[in-house]
Formats: C-alpha cells, sequence, structure tokens
C-alpha cells in the first residue's frame, strides 16, 4: 500500500502559525503580570497623625531612632457567649421537675495579636467597646446552679464568661527621632474573641 507524502506546508500557513502562537504568548504574559502580586513599596510620607495610639523604637542606628507607632480601629463588636462546660437535663415526666448542675471544666479565653501587643488591643477594646473586657479570663469550676425542667422538655445548661466577637484594624507608621513627618508603613485588618469578667451559667430550652 502507497503512502501519500503529506502536503509540505506554505509561507502562508507558518506565518499564520508563528502569529498565533506570539499572540498566545504575548496573552500569557499579560495574565501573568497581573496575576502576579507587586513587590511592597514604601508608603507616603505624610504629618504624624495626632491620634496615633502607641509609639515603641522599632530600630537604632547611628543616625537615630525610628519609632514604630500603632492605631487601633474598632470596625465591629458583635456579643458572644463562650461556654466552657455545659448540661443537658431532659424531662420526660407530665410534670415539672427541679434540677441542679455543677461546672468542673475550666476553660481560658484571652486576646491574642499578631500586630501589635495584646495590651495594647485590650485597651482599645475597653475602651471602645466594653469596660468589662479582659485580656485573659480562667472559668472557675464547682459552681452550681439549680432551675426548673419542664414536662416533656430539655433545658440546656452552659456556664462559660460573656464575650464579645470583634473585627478591627491596625494602622502602622514609622517615623525617624521627633520628625514631625511619619510613612505609612502598613494595614492589618483582623478579628478576634475578647472575654469579660463576666461569668456564670446560660439556660436554654429545647
Amino acid at each position: 500500500m502507497l503512502f501519500g507524502r503529506r502536503p509540505a506546508e506554505t509561507h502562508a500557513k507558518r506565518r499564520g502559525r508563528l502569529t498565533a502562537w506570539v499572540l498566545t504568548a504575548s496573552l500569557a504574559s499579560s495574565l501573568a503580570a497581573v496575576v502576579a502580586p507587586a513587590a511592597a513599596q514604601a508608603g507616603a510620607i505624610v504629618p504624624c497623625p495626632t491620634d496615633i495610639q502607641y509609639w515603641h523604637v522599632y530600630s537604632y542606628d547611628r543616625l537615630g531612632r525610628t519609632y514604630e507607632g500603632h492605631r487601633y480601629r474598632i470596625v465591629s463588636a458583635t456579643p458572644r457567649f463562650l461556654a466552657s462546660d455545659g448540661r443537658a437535663v431532659t424531662n420526660g415526666l407530665p410534670h415539672p421537675v427541679s434540677a441542679t448542675v455543677t461546672a468542673n471544666q475550666t476553660q481560658t479565653f484571652q486576646v491574642t495579636t499578631t500586630v501589635g501587643a495584646a495590651a495594647q488591643l485590650t485597651e482599645q477594646l475597653t475602651i471602645n467597646v466594653s469596660t468589662a473586657i479582659t485580656q485573659i479570663r480562667s472559668t472557675m469550676i464547682g459552681v452550681s446552679t439549680s432551675f426548673e425542667v419542664p414536662a416533656h422538655s430539655t433545658v440546656y445548661a452552659d456556664y462559660g464568661v460573656h464575650g464579645y466577637d470583634v473585627s478591627y484594624y491596625v494602622e502602622k507608621w514609622h517615623r525617624r527621632n521627633n520628625s514631625a513627618n511619619c510613612e505609612e508603613w502598613g494595614y492589618y485588618p483582623s478579628t478576634i474573641t475578647a472575654p469579660t469578667y463576666i461569668e456564670g451559667w446560660q439556660l436554654r430550652t429545647g
């Protein structure tokens, strides 16, 4: 059986294929330029904001000190009960019954942050959200409560502390020595759960 030879590509076909490849490569290069993250750049030099809340020495060299300032801004705060222990009492009888439960598990809740200091953030939370917020709280054990369980129902008893789910951000600013001008150094949004010193039982039916 004889096989015919494949016709040679014409110059026009090869040129068309080359043009298509160049266009495809150019498009891919453009997309890569859009997707690839840009290198971090220094912020603008502006007069230092007057409401920067905390300054500390960031670095020191022969020209003097560089100070870093933090400015916290609270975006939202939602109350939340932070349970450390829980009980459920079910009453299958046709009349109410009394029940007593005791917490025997402890848990520690605390304010943590990866930017700035936890003590700084806690201070801003007490000023802007609630004076009851504390940086760290461990729940007690051995605390009891009594309640009535209605007929054919279940009462859930949770022990813990009241707290807040908080959304906030931190701005960082740098300045040299005692200069009145600052450089913007970063914007860091975050969320945390903050406990309060208010502790006790929370009852609900199911």
